[in-house]
């Protein structure tokens, strides 16, 4: 029996590249938060890197379906990492209008 070795295929690792980039977008939005005076909790430690990471997997699935629609300089890793950090900015404005400046 011959030697293979481990191979991941293009939509694995195109998956992993979306995830990868969305928790760097997690990374960079709590340490703004922290850089701004918020002292660090749990909850939105976790909250911020599962919204980044929901977010970009939405993006890295409705890429292909949205491409024909996005400016031709949009590659599917910006796309997941604009959409990993604007989600994360997006829900933090509706906590604020709901929850009010706490």
């Amino acid at each position: 029996m011959p030697f293979t070795t481990f191979a991941p295929s293009p939509e694995w690792t195109d998956l992993i590249g979306a995830v990868v980039i969305s928790v760097i977008s997690g990374a960079v939005s709590i340490t703004q938060r922290i850089a701004r005076g918020q002292p660090p909790s749990f909850i939105w430690v976790c909250s911020e890197f599962l919204t980044a990471i929901l977010c970009g997997y939405l993006m890295y699935s409705a890429y292909p379906t949205l491409e024909p629609y996005l400016p031709e300089w949009s590659t599917p890793a910006i796309a997941v990492a604009f959409v990993a950090h604007s989600g994360g900015r997006v829900i933090q404005e509706i906590e604020r209008r709901f929850l009010g400046n706490r």
